[in-house]
């Protein structure tokens, strides 16, 4: 779709390929025939990207991604990475996130842009704003974490449901490569890694939902009393 359609007829027969429905084109002026274009343009493209994803994510035993979550007060970079493939997800960090949840006020969690996540052997990209990292985010991954190591709930026999990979990929997953073609991480994204790798829904998600949340609120509660335990000691010690 390179070239502007030159009559109402080639702009009729390219709608109807891209919306799969037909149109009257003498209802359109210059300004509004110009706009449904680019809409048509952006849609196949996004299309495109789609189509390659899948293709690429297909040719991928496995996924690896990383996200980058900040310091600790001696200047150690924390990095939480979880690989992914059709069988499981495995999940691990540059120190145990229990040890930075206990030292969570003196943490230094990154806020220098959007979230720095990155594929295996790739730059990290950031989305632009604000990271938006918090003590949450921790319990978050702590709670995926162990959901994935012990398989209970979010799981279909012992393989991943599409419901837990979309939701954790979401959240450290590197940005969608949309301008390389050559890349092989061309147009990789969660929606096409799960419809790739056909993975099955979850038959207890409501179940997986209740237990995620359990765990995040009983991680929740361990830094809350790991931030008394500190005051207290820098009290006793003042």
């Amino acid at each position: 779709m390179d070239s502007y359609p030159k009559t109402d007829s080639e702009f009729e027969a390219l709608f109807e390929l891209v919306y799969k429905k037909k149109v009257d084109a003498s209802q359109f002026n210059g300004l509004q025939k110009q706009a449904i274009y680019d809409r048509m343009r952006s849609k196949s493209h996004g299309a495109g990207i789609r189509s390659k994803g899948i293709e690429n994510a297909l040719a991928m035993p496995s996924i690896k991604t990383r996200l980058y979550l900040g310091k600790t007060a001696g200047g150690k970079k924390i990095y939480f990475t979880a690989e992914f493939s059709k069988k499981e997800i495995n999940c691990s960090s540059t120190i145990d996130l229990r040890e930075v949840a206990k030292q969570l006020d003196s943490f230094d969690f990154d806020q220098s842009g959007g979230r720095a996540r990155n594929f295996a052997g790739k730059f990290p990209s950031r989305r632009k704003g604000s990271s938006n990292f918090t003590k949450m985010t921790i319990a978050w991954l702590l709670a995926f974490q162990h959901i994935c190591t012990f398989k209970q709930v979010g799981h279909v026999g012992s393989v991943p449901s599409k419901e837990l990979t979309r939701e954790l990929m979401y959240l450290v997953m590197a940005e969608v490569e949309g301008v390389n073609e050559n890349s092989p991480y061309y147009g990789v994204m969660w929606s096409t890694v799960i419809e790739a790798w056909k993975l099955p829904a979850a038959n207890d998600f409501h179940r997986y939902k209740s237990y995620f949340n359990s765990l995040v609120n009983t991680e929740l509660k361990e830094m809350e009393k790991s931030s008394v335990q500190q005051l207290k000691r820098e009290e006793k010690a003042s």
